[in-house]
């Protein structure tokens, strides 16, 4: 079957993209929740962090991005940040 110049071509569409889009919406939110987790730390939060590539360290919560905890640490230049994963993060005892 060969196609001519003249016939026009046709740009069918699913029956609702807006539907599909919608459930992609919503399952990527789904699993985002799911994988990312709910930091259980607020900013301003004298925390410890345990890591075996950053050392233990005392600090306060200064930025959270799921599933990291951003903390300040006395003692070092300005700016500086230490993340770590929030399951390494714990209450000073």
């Amino acid at each position: 079957m060969r196609i001519s110049p003249a016939q026009p071509i046709s740009t069918a569409q699913p029956v609702r993209p807006q539907r599909a889009a919608r459930v992609a919406r919503v399952l990527r939110q789904a699993a985002h929740r799911i994988y990312e987790g709910r930091v259980p730390f607020r900013i301003g939060q004298l925390v410890v962090g345990d890591d075996p590539f950053n050392g233990r360290r005392e600090g306060t919560v200064e930025v959270i991005r799921a599933p990291f905890v951003g903390l300040r640490v006395p003692g070092t230049p300005a700016g500086t940040l230490f993340f770590f994963d929030h399951r390494n993060v714990r209450q000073p005892e």
